[in-house]
Parts: C-alpha cells; structure tokens; sequence
C-alpha cells in the first residue's frame, strides 16, 4: 500500500518527490551488507564447528569432504550474491540521488506552481513559485491551508475551483481558466490542471495542481476579442447606415433621369451623372470595407483542396476574359493538393489573375503563369502566380497589402482592398504571401500553403 500524504512527516513533505532520502538508503545499503556478513560468520562458524568436531572425532571423517564441500560452496555463492547486491544498491542509490536533486531543480525552476491537496483540500506541497505566482509565502499557504484559495480566487470563478477538487475526488483530471488575485491586489490570470492521485488500490488519496500564470495571454485575447465586436458593430454600422442611404440616393437619381430628364436641362443632368458615378464608387467602397471586414473576422475551414480543380475552374470562368484580351494563361501540370478551405483558396487565385488583367501593359500581350514548386521534405507547398504587366515601383511594393491603398490610382477604378484581402485570406490559412516586381516588366507573386499529408 502506497504511503498517503497525511502519513508524511513535515520534513518528508518539504521533499518535492516521495523518493526516499539519501539516509533511508544509507541505512538499507548498511543493512544489507551486515546481513551478508552475518551469512558469512555463521558458515565459517559452521566450518570451523564441524572441523573441530572431527577433530575430537565427535563427527565421523566420512562427512568431512561432503560437509566442507558444502559450506565451501555456500561460502562461494554468499560472497558473490553479497557483492552483485552491494553494487545494486550503490547503483541504485546513485541514480534516485541523481534523479531527486534534478527533480529538485525542475521544481525550484518551473515557472509554474505545483500544489499537492489531502482530500479536504488543505496544501500539503507547494512549489516555490507559488509564492511568485500568489505573493503569498508558502508558509501562509500552509497555516491558511485552502481558505487562502478560497480568498484570492474571483468570486465569479469560485464554482470552477470548487468543481475541479470535486472531479479530482471522483478520480478525474479538470482543467480550467480562473482570475484570482495577487497578494498585491492586481487581478491575475491562471490555467489550472488538476489531477487526482491514487493509491496501489485506485483510491484517491490527494490531488496535484499545476497552475500557469496567462494574465498576458488572457489580456490580449480579451483585447482581441473587443476589437472583433467593434469591427463587427462598424460592419453592422456600415451595412445598416450607410448601405440604405446609398440604395436611397440611387432610386432617387434613376426616378429623377426617368421622369425629370428631359425638364432640368443639360447641365443638370451632366451634375446628376456626376452624382451617379460617386455614389457607384461609394457603393463599392462600402462593399469592399464589408468583404475585408467579413473575411478577416471568419475563421477558415482548413481540409485538404485540389489545387487542380481550382485552377480549373478559374480558367473557366475567366475563358472569356482572356480570350477578350488575348491573354496567354499558363499553368503547370499535376497540381499537388494543400490545405485550405476551397472558396478562398478560389477567391486568392481570382483576385490575382484578375488584378493581372486589369494592370496589363498595352504595348505587349500579356502572359500570366502559375507554376508551384513543391519539395518532399518541406511541409510547404510555393505557388507563384507571374505576369508581364505594367509592374510595381519598388516604394510602393510594401503598402500593396494595405487596405484602402492603390498603387495605380490613376490607370483604372477600384477599392484598395484586393490584395489585403488575399493576404488576409492566405494568412487564415495558415501561409505566407510576398512579392517581387519591376515597372514596366511585371510581378510575380509567391504564395506558400501548407501541404496536405
């Protein structure tokens, strides 16, 4: 039957391990060998008796050879089994010395603490960044035993606590989140894990805690957290109180052109296509601030996808405007798969091919190639989509995936927000995305996905 904790002395519960000490073993070792010892007295005694038996002839000389034989060869087998004893237990005793004083340091060092409880919850072991952690000595941990927890616990999080010293009682482990407060009064973040831990007969005796200091990590997800809820309050703000004034503004121009066209003159419908036009552009703009909006605040679905399949489907549904532009679209063949989720993997090509035909050079036809290199070895998959349009200038190569920037404002319409939107896109995934272009000569654009087993 394993010792429980409330059986520990308070010197043996100082000890961060139940490996027995170094005295324990000294003393086993010393026990051990005298017992050797005594064997061998006491067949030497015996052969001694038994030659001054013969000797006074109180045993008859037949016997001799057998009986010395004998003795001589339990004398043999006794050094022997003394010896591989001994040596196992100086072994034995090096190694949980050797094991204790590393177990001491990891303990010493951890920078979590470690909490072992008696059935009631009382603190039998603290590890000394307990005192980090809480403020408070492990001294008054001990004399306070679980009313310290029970104090500096959120009184929002004390049903958590509770319950995960009842699961442990039950045999299960309970990991959970919990704020508490430091013994300075700072509000704290901790992830616990709690574990109970049973005898030889499978009966909770304690349980062990490890507790992780996450006051940054919590921090900035909550701060995360509030920043998705604005961003989602502006896209409602947006979508509710902008888009229905613009949809107001456009019923009103197409009644005012129908029905009034012909009364207001020439110069006031040159003003109402002016209006037109700002409000389409306008129109866009929220439409485009909605999609980056959404994608950055969707999580992404990750499965393996056909990267051939996709780029299939992009060369269908863009046969009409390559073949309007007389636009050389290579692809290389046998297009591994990666992981991703298929809609926006789509999304990312469309967005690059298209953004090749809009920012085509007129003095040349324009070729776009996507080849993809792939490494067995790497758990990347590089695709690289290249045309030979009318470039990047290299200042303005590093604000391409900005949103809301345009690096060609003057050569065609648009919102800004494509390439953020792919980069937003290929980063959900998991990947990468960089560029490399010259005016005049073209980009080439390098995607990395992660590669599907």
């Amino acid at each position: 039957m394993t010792q429980s904790f409330e059986e520990l002395s308070e010197e043996e519960l100082i000890q961060p391990t139940p490996i027995p000490p170094r005295w324990y073993l000294r003393w086993k070792a010393f026990t051990l060998t005298k017992t050797a010892w005594l064997l061998q007295s006491a067949l030497i005694g015996g052969l001694i008796t038994i030659i001054f038996a013969i000797g006074f002839k109180i045993l008859p000389l037949f016997l001799l050879i057998p009986s010395s034989a004998l003795l001589a060869l339990l004398l043999f087998f006794s050094f022997r089994a003394y010896h591989e004893l001994k040596e196992q237990v100086e072994t034995l005793s090096r190694e949980v010395v050797q094991t204790s004083e590393q177990y001491q340091v990891l303990t010493n060092n951890l920078a979590a603490a470690i909490i072992i409880r008696d059935g009631t919850g009382n603190p039998l072991f603290c590890s000394p960044y307990s005192e980090v952690l809480t403020g408070y000595s492990r001294q008054e941990i001990y004399e306070q035993g679980d009313a310290i927890f029970s104090q500096i616990i959120h009184e929002d999080d004390q049903e958590l606590y509770r319950r995960a010293q009842k699961v442990a009682a039950y045999g299960e482990a309970f990991q959970y989140r919990f704020r508490f407060f430091h013994k300075s009064g700072i509000e704290m973040w901790a992830e616990s894990r709690t574990v109970p831990i049973l005898d030889d007969s499978g009966v909770v005796t304690s349980s062990l805690s490890v507790l992780i200091d996450i006051t940054g990590t919590a921090l900035y997800q909550k701060q995360v957290e509030e920043m998705n809820k604005d961003s989602q309050d502006f896209s409602y703000m947006i979508s509710h109180d902008l888009k229905a004034p613009i949809a107001t503004i456009k019923g009103m121009l197409n009644i005012l052109q129908e029905d009034k066209g012909a009364l207001i003159g020439a110069d006031a419908n040159e003003a109402v296509v002016h209006i037109e036009n700002a409000t389409r552009r306008l129109d866009q703009l929220v439409s485009a601030v909605l999609e980056y909006s959404r994608i950055s605040n969707t999580g992404a679905e990750k499965e393996p996808v056909n990267l051939s399949k996709v780029l299939k489907d992009i060369t269908t549904d863009f046969g009409p405007a390559l073949k309007a532009h007389n636009v050389s679209f290579i692809i290389s063949a046998n297009q591994p798969s990666v992981i991703g989720e298929e809609l926006r993997i789509y999304q990312i090509f469309s967005n690059l091919v298209g953004n090749a035909i809009k920012y085509r050079a007129t003095e040349r036809a324009l070729t776009i190639e996507i080849n993809t290199i792939s490494s067995p070895s790497s758990r990347w998959i590089t695709v690289t989509v290249k045309d030979n349009g009318i470039g990047i200038p290299a200042e303005k190569q590093s604000a391409v995936f900005r949103p809301f920037y345009r690096a060609h404002r003057d050569h065609t319409e648009g919102a800004g927000v494509g390439l953020a939107c792919v980069k937003k896109m290929v980063e959900k995934l998991g990947g990468e995305i960089s560029l490399k272009s010259q005016p005049n000569i073209g980009s080439e654009f390098t995607i990395k996905f992660v590669r599907a087993a």
